[in-house]
């Protein structure tokens, strides 16, 4: 199979500096080159342990349409993952209370 440029959305959970002692949880859109959603889920795992935070899920992951249109902080994400076949790159996290 060959490697495609995929988007998906992650749940991840990570210790904030600002409060060691509790955990946070978010979610962030990922780009990276995969060849399966399996793949897809192992580079974001390796890019999540680098930093110490876990990977929780993963959400409507699959590779980008051709056709598609996204917003400019994704738009930018996509132009550098295509440039780098080793990207996996993040955008915004997005932070929510745990109950």
């Amino acid at each position: 199979m060959n490697s495609e440029v995929w988007i998906g959305t992650i749940e991840i959970s990570y210790v904030s500096a600002d409060a060691p002692d509790s955990c946070k949880r978010a979610f962030t859109v990922v780009t990276t080159w995969a060849t399966s959603l399996e793949e897809f889920t192992q580079r974001c795992n390796h890019m999540l342990e680098t930093y110490g935070w876990k990977l929780l899920g993963v959400e409507k992951a699959n590779p980008v349409p051709d056709d598609s249109s996204f917003d400019d902080e994704v738009e930018d994400m996509l132009e550098r993952t295509r440039a780098n076949r080793a990207a996996i790159i993040y955008g915004t996290f997005h932070t929510y209370p745990v109950m």
